[in-house]
Parts: C-alpha cells; structure tokens; sequence
C-alpha cells in the first residue's frame, strides 16, 4: 500500500467521522415546525461529544421519539419546556397531547437505566437512511378493521352505489341509442391497438434494468469498484436507458396510439426508479462496507507495528479515528440489515457486545446481510414487489389469498370497463369539440374554451377518481398478494388534506419515498442545500416528468402542467400561513376544488391551445 493513498484514505476516513449526519432530516417534503406563536413548545436539544458520535433521530420529531431516541446515553438529551403563561398545561405536539412532567420524568429514568447497563463510552449512531420503514401493514385504509368501525363507512359504500347506478344508466341509454358494439368503440380499439408489440417493448425495457444487477455482482466479485467505476457506468446507464425508452423508441421507432406510450412511459418511470433505488442504495453499502474492511485491516496492522504512520499522523490519534471508522460502519451495516422491516415505534438498538466481532463474523453469524444480498433472485423478487425504495429486507406475508387475489382481478378490469364506458361516452364528445374549437382564432376559442371545461370536469374527476383507485387500490395491492409484500402502505387519506404538501405524500406513497430519499435527502447531501432549496429541487423534478407525461401524449411541449405543478409551492407557503392557520375545512376545500377542476383545466387547455 503506497503512502500517497494510505494517507488519502485516513484523511478521509477522519472526515467522515467528523460528518457523520443523516439525510433523515425530515419526513415530509417541508418542515413542519409549529409556529413562533405558540404559548408552550417541547425543545429537544442535542449535545454532540467531542468524539463525534452522532446521536440518532427519528424523521419527525415528537415526544415518542425523543423517548426512543434515548438509547443513545453517551450523549446529553433533554427536555426543555419553554416560558409560557401556564407551565402546568399540557402540550399538542404533531397531534399528541402530553404531560411534560410525567415525560421528563419517565425520560430521565430511562436514560438512567441505559447508562447504568452499557457505561458512558457506549453509543449509538445515526442511519444514513433510517427515513423509510416498511411497515408489515397488511390492508389498506379501505379494506381496514379500523375504516369499517367508522361512522363513515356507509359514505363509503354510498359512494360505490351511485357509480353503479350511474353507469347502468349509462349503458341503457348507450345500448338502446347507439347500435355501435362495445368492442367497436373508438376509445376500445384504441386501447385493444398493438396490445402484443406493446407488451414486448415492456419485457425489453424490464429485462434492460438487470444491468444495475450486473454492475453489483461485479462488484461483489472484485471485477470493479463501485466508487471507481460502477458509479459512473451506472449513472451513465440511467441516462442511456431513459433516453433511448422515452425518445427513440417512443418518438421515432414505434408508432403507438397515445394511450400505450403513456403505459410505457410511467412504466419506464417505475423502471428508471428502482434499478437506481437498488444500484445506489448498495453503492452507499459499498462505501462503508469498504471503509470497515480497511480500517479493521489498518488498525490491525498499526496495533502490531507492521506500518508506518504517514506525517502529520500520532498513533493514539490514528486508532482513535480507526476504531470510530470500525464502530460505525459495524453498526449501519448492521442497522441496515434489520432495521427497516422493525416496528417504526421501536427504536433500533445495535448490541453493543457485537462491537468486538469483525464485520467478517458479524456476516457469519447472520447479522450483516450485505453483500450477500446480492443475488439474481434477489433483485427479481424486488423487481416484483410493489415499491420504488429498496433495501436489504422487505416484511413478507406467509401465503397468497387466492380469493383477494380474485377480487383485485375483479376489480381491475371492472373499473377499466367504468374508465372505458365515461371516456368513450362522455369525454370522447368533448374532446371531439376542443379539435373543433382548436381551429378557430385564439380570441374566438376562449368563451369556448370555459364551456368545453365546465362539461369536462364531471367525467374528468370521475376517471381521476377510479385511476386512484385502479393503480394504488387495485393493481398495486394484486401484485403485493402475488409476491408476498406485507407493507400496504401505498396510499393515505389524501380526501382530507388540508395543503398539497400532504397531498404529495398522502397521494402516491411509492414515489413519495423514492423522492424523499434520492432526491430531497440526496439534494441536502450532494449539493449542501438546506430544506426549501431540497424541497423545490423535489417538486421540480417532479413536474418535469409529468410535463414529460403531457409531450407523449399532445406530442408538443407547452408548459402548462409543469406552471400548476410548480404553482403548488405558494399554495403551501399560503397553506402555513398564520391567517390559514386552524383554518382545516377552508384548507381541504383549497385542496378539493385543485383535485376538481385542475385536471380538467390542464387537460382543456392542452387540446384547446
């Protein structure tokens, strides 16, 4: 080993221990922080030892994780409750209503307790990527023990039964009125077109995301190093493949109706998404799984005096700075393995007897998973699974529902037919007036155009409602059956949010958590943005690809779904204001009246101009 790269590699290895900070910093898209206003807040204030020892933190926090998070003894935590008029009132914080006495006091038991078990040089560490816990969450809100024992349940089933109705309504007037069969239908043949070709090109783009797999194994095998080289060929792929997927196949090889190059664009989307979750995520466990092999190697090497220190390098200061490298990355090895499928409301304790064992025996006696993860049939069971975030385990169900299974079948062709039976009856007109109504002058389209979009808002929130409903319901819940996947989390309440920055999380969870930790978190950690810079980051890209969305199909760039998208940001600015503040019904009218109308809006002023 030369002594050029030995000391390159304890000076950064020094550095790291000097930086090491989670991209956890928060769990939504912004920070949700009460206001300056507020009479009584609980202050959690951190004290960093001079060793560097970072102490852990939940995403959010509250005084449950404040609790949790006291398995870090080492380090001084407390609670602090400040000035206000009455001392002995209670506190809501994030929607728990708590005693600060009774916490304080059964904080500072436990913290006790702890620093009597393991002494104060013992300490836990802070994940790079605890922001994402899969939750061995079986159901979905509809579908609930909880949701049926609510007095909103018949809404609900209401809900369902006037569909019905309306679309037996539908298909009498449309059988004894328009002698056209069904399967002669104009938005039928459209949706039947190239249905194999389609399907081939799908296999192709999936059997293409192996790559990231490849580039794995060669690093598992020593054929290259990630940091080196499978980094960059990585990226470069990602680049390639949405290049050649979105562009040339799409635009200029293949000549599909719209409605089959936006399937195949959404799922090339979801392709892109996981083959850099999986190459990434264990490109960080490369790093560190790297930077623990070298450190035990040189600390062993140091302890025997079989090396020599380079300049400016003491020997107590060098293994101090080794044995940090070791502890640390024994422990994100470690809390990586398990962590991520444990009880969210459970705090992830690394034993503290295991830091004694090298991270080759941690591996033998099972409690490391990486690299051994790397596998073929690894990556196909997350190819199949229903999330866009990997990690090194998923919570599992123990056997297929056949029965649910059905249903979801049942249901996903039903509410294509329901998609099919509106677009064909009640949006297919419309769209034939805007191409009509495109060819007069501008000034003489837009008294049109508000005509054109007040018919189209009925049915246009009809199918945004069932598209729900058929991707995160439906299909996304089918597929998890299939596979095994236990967590269920795909969507939230998103019907009573009061902002769009909930709606962005409660909407689509999937993506949600891939944005959350490749974009956001990667932003703050690549670029040493803070929150709102990350946050717009988010949201930008995020409205790139969906105007990305509205070219494949328009097959022209305008812009106007990528102004609504961005226009959320004042709207949340607004929403956290202090006249909205407590202001919930007015903020959930905010957000339905966008959910009502802006999808006709955007769609309207696409065809129209």
């Amino acid at each position: 080993m030369g002594r050029t790269n030995t000391l390159d590699q304890l000076n950064a290895i020094s550095d790291k221990n000097t930086k090491r900070k989670s991209l956890a910093l928060d769990n939504e898209y912004h920070n949700n922080s009460s206001s300056e206003d507020d009479s009584s807040k609980i202050e959690l204030s951190y004290t960093i030892p001079d060793n560097n020892n970072i102490i852990p933190q939940e995403t959010t926090t509250s005084v449950e994780d404040v609790l949790s998070v006291s398995s870090a003894p080492q380090n001084e935590l407390r609670l602090r409750k400040q000035k206000s008029n009455n001392q002995d009132s209670p506190v809501d914080l994030n929607g728990v209503i708590v005693d600060v006495s009774k916490r304080e006091k059964i904080f500072l038991k436990r913290k006790r307790q702890i620093d009597n078990k393991h002494g104060s040089d013992k300490s836990k560490y802070l994940s790079r990527f605890n922001d994402i816990t899969f939750k061995a969450k079986s159901s979905t809100i509809f579908e609930s023990d909880e949701f049926y024992k609510t007095d909103f349940f018949g809404m609900y089933v209401l809900f369902w039964l006037a569909t019905a109705f309306a679309m037996v309504n539908n298909l009498i007037h449309t059988y004894f009125e328009n002698s056209t069969p069904i399967l002669q239908w104009t938005v039928v043949k459209v949706f039947k077109r190239d249905l194999f070709k389609v399907g081939l090109v799908d296999l192709a783009m999936y059997l293409s995301t192996y790559f990231a797999f490849f580039v794995q194994y060669a690093c598992k095998n020593g054929y290259l190093s990630w940091k080196k080289v499978g980094w960059w060929l990585q990226a470069a792929f990602d680049g390639l493949f949405l290049f050649f997927w979105l562009w040339i196949a799409l635009e200029y090889c293949l000549d599909f109706p719209w409605i089959a190059k936006v399937f195949l664009v959404l799922h090339s989307l979801v392709f892109i998404m996981k083959m850099h979750s999986y190459a990434f995520y264990n490109g960080y466990l490369w790093l560190i799984y790297k930077e623990g092999l070298y450190s035990e190697k040189y600390l062993d090497k140091l302890t025997n005096g079989k090396v020599t220190l380079p300049k400016g390098h003491t020997k107590n200061e060098t293994e101090k700075v080794l044995q940090e490298s070791i502890a640390f990355t024994k422990y994100e090895l470690e809390y990586q393995s398990h962590a991520t499928t444990e009880n969210p409301d459970d705090h992830h304790v690394f034993d503290i007897d295991q830091t004694d064992k090298s991270i080759a025996k941690l591996q033998q006696e099972g409690l490391i998973k990486f690299p051994q993860n790397i596998t073929l049939f690894n990556y196909f069971e997350y190819s199949m699974f229903p999330t866009l975030v990997y990690t090194l385990n998923f919570p599992r169900t123990k056997r297929i529902r056949w029965s649910y299974v059905f249903g979801k079948t049942f249901g996903i062709f039903g509410l294509i037919f329901l998609m099919i039976l509106i677009a064909e009856n009640n949006l297919y007109p419309i769209v034939l007036r805007c191409e009509i109504a495109r060819k007069l002058p501008v000034l003489e389209r837009i008294p049109q155009y508000f005509f054109l979009l007040m018919d189209m808002i009925p049915p246009f929130l009809m199918v945004y409602l069932f598209t729900f409903f058929l991707i995160w319901d439906a299909i996304l819940n089918a597929i998890a059956e299939l596979s095994k996947f236990a967590d269920r989390d795909f969507y939230g309440p998103w019907w009573s949010c009061t902002d769009f920055s909930e709606f962005a999380n409660q909407w689509n969870r999937c993506v949600h958590k891939f944005l959350l930790r490749h974009v956001y978190h990667s932003s703050i950690s690549a670029f040493d943005v803070n929150k709102q810079l990350a946050a717009i980051i988010t949201f930008l890209l995020s409205s790139l690809v969906h105007e990305l969305v509205m070219y494949v199909i328009f097959g022209t760039l305008r812009g106007y779904l990528l102004l609504f998208q961005m226009s959320q940001i004042p709207l949340i600015i607004m929403s956290r204001s202090k006249f909205m503040k407590d202001k919930k019904v007015l903020g959930n009218i905010i957000c339905w009246f966008g959910f009502i109308s802006g999808p006709s809006i955007i769609c309207t002023l696409y065809l129209v101009f």
